[in-house]
């Protein structure tokens, strides 16, 4: 599977930042289609894969989003209706077209906090190595 979000490593299931990254494209999926009702999104790990489950409250939200995703339909058991489909280089164009790209806004002010962090951690560490 493609790393969209420049993760260490395409097959790492524990790369948090591939989860955050496929969590944030729903939201900003959900939220661009003007859905009628009401969504969630929970981003989770079920064995080596990783799994965003977006739930939603209304028929046409749940239609809506299955055109948009595509995928297939899977046993419900007490949901509405259940669908699982792959982030494909294809899928994720298309719901990056909806979507937008990813909002930096605040990521040079966090890579600067990062780095004093870094610098100061050093600082206790110095002669150690």
């Amino acid at each position: 599977m493609p790393c969209f979000a420049g993760g260490r490593r395409d097959d790492d299931p524990f790369d948090s930042a591939r989860l955050r990254f496929a969590a944030n494209l729903m939201v900003r999926t959900c939220s661009h289609l003007k859905l009628k009702g009401p969504f969630a999104i929970q981003p989770s790990r079920e064995g080596n894969r990783l799994l965003i489950q977006c739930a939603v409250t209304e028929e046409p939200d749940f239609a809506r989003l299955a055109e948009v995703a595509g995928g297939s339909e899977i046993e419900a058991s007490l949901w509405r209706g259940r669908r699982h489909f792959q982030l494909d280089e294809a899928c994720h164009d298309a719901l990056l077209a909806i979507a937008g790209p990813p909002d930096g806004r605040g990521a040079g002010r966090r890579a600067r906090a990062a780095a004093r962090e870094a610098e100061e951690q050093s600082r206790y560490r110095w002669g150690r190595d």
